[in-house]
């Protein structure tokens, strides 16, 4: 029987620039450079390792004034946590990747929660196995999110109440090459799976084939491609389905900033029928480059939903970033390629810094030490969403603008979300079994400074509401305000306080918690 587990500590500051910092990655840089541990072999001058590890040890507590989230019996709740951890990076010839693990023990000395321990993990390698023709992507994230949209949510993640962990892994080898002189090729078989400790969501097992063809050879003006793929989601609770498609595209490069691709092809699958039925596909992918800071995406796709489509436009200048996206999609699986996902703060970052950081080892590195030196949890989602059981429809906009200071980053986002469920035959699962629609919505003000080359001061305030079409709902508003510092070479402390104010269908309730941690490198 699954037994439910709480999440990662909720910091408001995590969800500051989670869409913008990333144009700011020059400032960004120099200010972890003064907070990183001058020893630590990724940062010293020369030819880096090919093995570098890192092990750490966190204590703390946390201090709660609702532990158990009633809204007419409050109950205050101390919490004592210890946190053994460790990091790997690996830049050899044959592998190329990172692992960050962590396990916490908790004890609530009120009972509010059940003591437990907790798992927490970050990791993505690419294994090249055979001659750079023969390669295995190994992809792993374990971290704790709410249950449901519309239950009680604790505003510093160490109540049990509506939380679970989930561990969701990726196994995928391929064969990538070209022949005929210009055309490329890849060949690759996909296994994901999506398991929580809640026995009132689905695990999920998704298995997939796939064929990629393409050529546009150097300065021409036409290129085609071709894609095709079959597999099969299982879930636990739920319906499981089948899939398969093939669709071919004409590429046009109409100038060097910008490229069109015409897409056509057709599906096959048995999400929204009981049987297997065919549908036709037909699309258009725009994208324009017109200087080197801003680029528009416009993806527009006629599917066996009705039409997804996908919007980017960014734009960066010396000490501002904006950025919208629009999308909408099929989601099956936290990991599932091209997903619709609000994602962790550390595939964020990670995202955002490409540009500045190409190579991914160096970039997972100084992602984890600037997510530490703000005190950003990196497995924590950048919004809170929601666990489901079986696909569903979902439509995410966001907004952002990040403004940078010489050592300062303010960054205001709005987002909205829209999800349904695309299986009408299955129930008994999710939050879908009472709403036909959900709607999420919000938006955060953060603000993060560096005081001194040693710490950092980071403060934010954040807004959400979840709407059923039931009439569920939940709105609450949070503040945060968190100080950290290193007290030697391999010892770093960090403060936050924090409080929420939650109102929905089950009652009102208010939050204020203050934690205290401190952190040793070994």
């Amino acid at each position: 029987m699954k037994t439910r587990r709480s999440p990662v500590p909720t910091v408001l500051a995590q969800r500051s620039a989670v869409f913008a910092l990333g144009a700011l990655a020059a400032a960004a840089l120099g200010t972890v450079a003064h907070a990183q541990d001058s020893t630590s072999a990724v940062d010293a001058p020369g030819p880096k390792p090919s093995v570098w590890i890192e092990r750490r040890v966190t204590v703390g507590q946390t201090l709660s004034t609702n532990g158990n989230l009633s809204s007419s019996n409050a109950r205050s709740e101390l919490t004592t946590e210890v946190t053994p951890g460790i990091r790997a990076v690996f830049n050899t010839p044959r592998v190329q990747g990172f692992v960050d693990y962590s396990l916490s023990a908790l004890y609530y000395a009120q009972g509010t929660s059940g003591n437990q321990f907790r798992n927490a993990l970050n990791a993505s390698a690419k294994v090249n196995a055979w001659d750079n023709r023969a390669f295995i992507d190994l992809s792993g994230v374990v971290s704790n999110q709410a249950i449901s949209a519309f239950d009680p949510q604790s505003v510093n993640g160490r109540s049990d109440t509506n939380q679970s962990e989930t561990a969701s892994f990726r196994f995928s080898p391929y064969l990538r090459g070209s022949f005929l002189g210009d055309t490329d090729y890849e060949l690759r078989y996909s296994l994901q799976t999506a398991d929580t400790d809640t026995a009132t969501r689905s695990d999920i097992t998704d298995q997939s084939v796939s064929v990629r063809l393409g050529s546009r050879p150097a300065g021409q003006m036409l290129g085609w491609s071709f894609n095709a793929s079959a597999g099969a989601t299982d879930y636990s609770r739920g319906r499981d389905t089948e899939s398969s498609s093939a669709q071919g595209g004409l590429i046009v490069a109409v100038s060097p900033q910008l490229q069109v691709t015409l897409l056509a092809g057709a599906e096959s699958n048995d999400i929204i029928t009981l049987q297997k039925e065919t549908y036709n596909t037909a699309g258009i992918n725009v994208e324009w480059r017109p200087s080197p800071g801003t680029r528009v995406f416009v993806g527009v796709e006629d599917r066996y939903f009705g039409n997804g489509h996908n919007i980017a436009l960014q734009h960066r200048t010396g000490r501002t970033l904006w950025s919208y996206t629009d999308t909408k999609g099929v989601a099956n699986n936290p990991l599932q390629e091209g997903a619709v996902s609000l994602g962790t703060n550390f595939d964020f970052y990670s995202q955002l810094f490409q540009q500045e950081i190409p190579d991914e080892v160096l970039r997972a590195e100084f992602v984890s030490r600037f997510l530490e030196f703000y005190n950003l949890p990196a497995n924590e989602p950048a919004v809170q969403n929601f666990l489901t059981s079986s696909a569903t429809l979902d439509r995410v906009q966001r907004l952002s603008v990040a403004l940078s200071g010489i050592r300062s980053v303010w960054t205001l986002s709005v987002f909205r979300s829209d999800s349904s469920r695309l299986d009408t035959f299955f129930s008994g699962g999710d939050d879908f079994d009472f709403n036909t629609d959900i709607e999420q919505q919000g938006w955060s003000l953060n603000y993060a400074h560096r005081l001194t080359p040693l710490t950092s001061l980071n403060a934010g305030l954040n807004n959400q509401k979840s709407t059923g079409s039931s009439g569920l709902n939940l709105r609450s508003t949070t503040a945060s305000v968190g100080l950290g510092t290193r007290l030697s070479r391999r010892t770093s402390a960090s403060v936050q306080l924090q409080h929420g104010t939650y109102k929905g269908s089950s009652g009102s309730y208010n939050d204020t918690a203050i934690s205290g941690f401190i952190t040793h490198r070994f």
